[in-house]
Order: C-alpha cells, then structure tokens, then sequence
C-alpha cells in the first residue's frame, strides 16, 4: 500500500477534560502515527498542541455543551446540520460523532460500552448521548477500533458487525509510568493495598471498602489507598465510607511521581471493577510486580489472564476473601502468579499495538482514496 501523505484530521476534544486511560492511549496512538495526522481537533479548532488550560476548559465546555443539544433534540441538527469535514476523522472518543457528518472513510475507536450496557453507573443524559452516537455509528458504518475484545463484543451483540473493520488496539503500558522518578504520598502507611481509578460507582470501591472492613485486615496492620478523581457517580458515598473505615485512605488525585511511588510501595493491587473498557491499572500493576485482585470475566481477565486473583464484584464477602489470600500469599505463590501475568501483559507492547493502529488507518486511508477517485 503506497503512503499517502497526512490523510487524516484527529478529533481529540477528549484531551481538553481528560486525563484516565482514554486519554493516555488515545495520546500514544496519536504520537505513533503523526506522519498520517495532518492536524488535531479541540471542539473544531484546529491546533499542533493540546491548548493551555484555561482555553481547554472553555473549548471542553462548549464541546459539552453542543453534544448534549444535539443529543436532546432533533431541532438543533435540523437547524444547523453536524459539520461536513473534507478529511477522513479520527473520533478518540464516539461522542464527538455527534459534532460532524460521520463518514464511512471515518475511524471511531470504541473505549467502552458502559453507557449502553450500565447507564445507571453514568450521570444522567451519559447514556442518551453515547445511544445516538452509537446510532449514528451504525448508520454510517465506518472503521472501528476497539480497546478490548470484550468491548467489540458488546457492540457486536447491539449493532452489529457489518462494518469495514472491527480491529481491538489495546492500549499499551505508558512508557511514562516506567520512568524512575519517584515522590512518596504524605500519610501512606508502610503496608497497603492500592486501588487506581476515578473514584466512584462504575469502579465499585464501597464495596471494596466495606469488604477490607470485613477481612480484618487493618488490624493486621494493612491500609487501602484509594487514589482518583472524585467526578464519577456515587463518589461521595465512597469518601463518607472511606472517612468511617479505619485503615482507608483517601489521597485523591495524585501526579505521575506519585502514582509510580504508589505502585512501586504497595502489598497488591486491588480492582474489583463493575465496568471496564480494558482496566489499564491492572496491567500497570503487573509491570511493577503487583498481584491484582479483579473482577471476573471481561476486560479485566482479558488483560490479566492466569495469576490474578478474580472475585465476584458484587459479594462483599469474596472480596473480603480474595483480600486475605492476597496478604497470605506465599513467596513462591506470588512469583509463580508474577511468570503467568508478565507473560499475558507483555502482549501489550507500544510496538505491536501501534502497528495495528497504524494498519487500521492505512485501509481507512486507502478506502477514502478509491472513493475519491471513483467520484472522479
């Protein structure tokens, strides 16, 4: 296939409010194909670099602002028709789909199905904003790219498979969180478990809580770290329990130095997850020799594999249960799970999952040059 020079525009108003495992991959993909990205797209605008963060804020928030009309009511698309875009799109995220006449030369990476399968774990008008795009993604039928399996699953199952491809591009391990710099979190004791995430309802740590609570593990000397943002449904709950839970600790959002201080210190990795595109996290967790403790089945066991310690997320008491065989495993247990886990992540390579993205947007490049031609 000859190469064709910057075919494509990127739709990345994900950046403006973003920073979780959406973000990252989405940035790494963009960074390995910069050769066939002619320019990004913040809300329409198009700029070489993520704008500063007061302009993000304005353009995210204008950006929100459009998506939730158009998703409310058919009026605005009748007035004022989604923008025509001369280039083929990359979409980071399937909402923005919404903003634009989705073409079949297009390419919509998929993180998750979350807003179709659990709306209840999404703020309200979440889910009838995902619903109409992924409508529009069926009508339009353009490439996909999926960050799991068992995302394209999901998708298949509601809309489908008759599309030009359907390819998984699992994000990668960041190559930022392999860096050396360290800087410890005031107030963690020496001995604890971690959990990675935004913190709420879809992440499931009441539960999580409520069942080291029950495991009797403070007692023993163990914490649990919970550290993400607090904008996710069901939020507070979680910092009121946390706040009533001897041992929990509740550092926030915390920066890269810390996040891998964090991971380097900890005892286990804990993410009993009702909900995951991929579950980045875990795999980071394995990098820095942590066994996880998951949720069964899905995103999750897809990444992990064999080594991981897999609970029912809804039964406080397995969870309390898969918390204690992880205190008590044995050295020679945890080096045994660690051989079976590194072999499963390690399929996660930059280089192997930049490669698929690339061939993804080499046929979608390919796919709009015929149509082209053929109109000409």
């Amino acid at each position: 296939m000859n190469r064709i020079d910057q075919p494509f525009d990127c739709e990345f108003t994900l950046a403006l409010n973003n920073r979780t495992g959406k973000y990252f991959f989405c940035k790494e993909m963009i960074q390995s194909s910069e050769d066939l990205i002619a320019t990004c797209l913040y809300w329409r605008v198009p700029l070489k670099q993520l704008p500063s963060r007061t302009f993000s804020r304005i353009l995210g928030r204008i950006a929100r602002w459009e998506v939730d009309f158009r998703s409310g009511t058919g009026l605005i698309n009748r007035l004022l028709s989604p923008s025509p875009h001369h280039r083929p799109l990359i979409f980071t995220d399937p909402r923005e789909v919404l903003l634009y006449r989705l073409k079949p030369c297009d390419i919509v990476v998929c993180h998750d199905m979350g807003p179709i399968t659990h709306p209840r774990l999404y703020h309200p008008g979440v889910s009838r904003i995902y619903r109409q795009a992924f409508e529009r993604i069926r009508d339009a039928r353009p490439f996909l790219i999926f960050v799991s399996a068992a995302s394209r699953q999901e998708f298949v199952a509601r809309y489908g498979d008759d599309y030009p491809t359907m390819r998984v591009v699992s994000p990668p391990l960041r190559m930022d969180m392999q860096q050396s710099d360290l800087h410890p979190v005031a107030g963690i004791p020496d001995k604890f478990f971690l959990t990675v995430g935004a913190v709420g309802e879809r992440k499931n740590q009441l539960r999580a809580i409520r069942a080291f609570d029950a495991s009797g593990l403070a007692k023993a000397g163990y914490a649990y770290v919970i550290c993400g943002g607090l904008h996710e449904s069901g939020a507070d709950l979680v910092a009121e329990q946390a706040k009533r839970t001897p041992g929990v600790v509740l550092p926030g959002y915390v920066n890269e130095a810390e996040l891998r201080w964090l991971y380097r210190n900890a005892a286990g990795f804990v993410l009993p997850s009702l909900l995951e595109g991929f579950g980045l996290p875990a795999a980071e967790a394995v990098h820095y020799d942590l066994i996880p403790l998951l949720s069964h089945g899905g995103a999750l066991q897809e990444v992990a594999g064999e080594g991981a310690i897999y609970v029912d997320p809804l039964n406080e008491g397995d969870i309390a249960a898969g918390m204690r065989l992880l205190a008590d495993l044995t050295p020679e247990e945890r080096r045994k799970r660690l051989d079976q886990l590194h072999h499963n992540v390690s399929r996660f390579s930059l280089e192997n999952e930049a490669g698929k993205w690339r061939e993804t947007l080499m046929l979608a490049a390919a796919a709009w040059s015929a149509g082209a031609a053929s109109r000409h």
